[in-house]
């Protein structure tokens, strides 16, 4: 095949996962083909399976997406080396690859590095890789950006977007957006236009939970939180990704593993408080209130607003005093 039937797509960032995958598409001429994607953290149904092996009866081409590919088990994964052995030449399949990087190499299930996909992957470098935006690698973002909508930003212009811009491409883009609107005929990014960013405070989801659990007005702390993430269509994922972050943190501290949470020892203090007074079944709580959430937006059962809706309505629920809950 002139193209790669298989790669793997190494990235957190779920816009720009789906920005690399458009790119290779026109890459390898695959645009016109039919797009379907699966989910790793569901069980993968009998047509995945047959998308990768079997023609269409009309010989159609299909780019097939898996992804979170990381959340597989090593059962999967052989059926899945096995299954790209025998690929079909009209599928284009991409694996994703998205936990979050702890270092600068990329994090590789060490039950995928045995398999002869991801062997063969590395020896004709079939895949692409990307921790996600940082304050180095934004400014390329944004220059890309305006080279691709025919805009021009000066180089102070572009060092302010890049400190003021959030580090998700998702949410970067839709204030992008704001500005090649504001840029008019002349096209022209100017100083000015920086202020149109929304530049709200980043919300620190262990004050949210910490504000929670110590009886705070929800009403209040809501608020912040709603403010911090209006656009939920796309910032939903954004907030449970935080919310289970910090769930994580709790779970390991209360468990015992607080020495492979890596913080500062006031901030690690304050932490191990809170798991402390929020105790293992609240906090696995939340795990599951995360998953509800996320489950209801990727299988089409509510819209990313009603998967907001109940998100607060839970979570408001699971901090309310005792009497309260019941």
């Amino acid at each position: 095949m002139s193209r790669p039937g298989y790669m793997f797509i190494i990235c957190p960032d779920a816009e720009l996962l789906h920005a690399n995958i458009a790119e290779l598409q026109e890459k390898h001429g695959a645009t016109d083909y039919e797009k379907k994607a699966y989910w790793a953290d569901e069980d993968l149904p009998p047509q995945f399976w047959d998308d990768l092996t079997l023609q269409t009866l009309f010989g159609a081409s299909k780019v097939i997406i898996l992804r979170r590919a990381h959340k597989l088990k090593a059962a999967v994964w052989d059926n899945i080396d096995k299954t790209i052995a025998s690929l079909s030449s009209s599928s284009f399949l991409f694996i994703c690859l998205e936990s979050q990087w702890k270092s600068k190499t990329p994090p590789i299930p060490a039950v995928l590095k045995k398999r002869k996909c991801w062997k063969f992957a590395e020896k004709q470098k079939w895949f692409w890789k990307s921790a996600g935006l940082d304050q180095k690698s934004i400014s390329g973002f944004v220059g890309k950006w305006a080279k691709t909508n025919g805009l021009h930003i000066e180089s102070p212009v572009l060092n302010a977007l890049s400190q003021a811009l959030p580090k998700d491409a998702r949410a970067a883009r839709l204030e992008l957006d704001k500005l090649e609107l504001a840029a008019g005929p002349d096209r022209r990014i100017l100083m000015e236009h920086v202020g149109l960013i929304a530049h709200s405070e980043e919300m620190d989801f262990f004050a949210f939970m910490r504000s929670m659990s110590e009886g705070g007005d929800p009403v209040e702390i809501w608020r912040r939180v709603l403010t911090n993430h209006s656009e939920k269509d796309s910032m939903i994922f954004m907030l449970t990704a935080s919310l289970t972050r910090e769930a994580r943190a709790l779970w390991m501290m209360i468990h015992g593993e607080e020495s492979e949470v890596r913080l500062p020892p006031f901030v690690k203090k304050q932490k191990q408080a809170l798991a402390q007074r929020l105790g293992p079944v609240r906090i696995a709580r939340l795990f599951d209130i995360v998953m509800e959430a996320e489950i209801g937006i990727k299988t089409g059962q509510r819209k990313p607003e009603q998967a907001l809706e109940l998100l607060v309505a839970s979570l408001t629920s699971l901090f309310a005093p005792p009497q309260r809950r019941r």
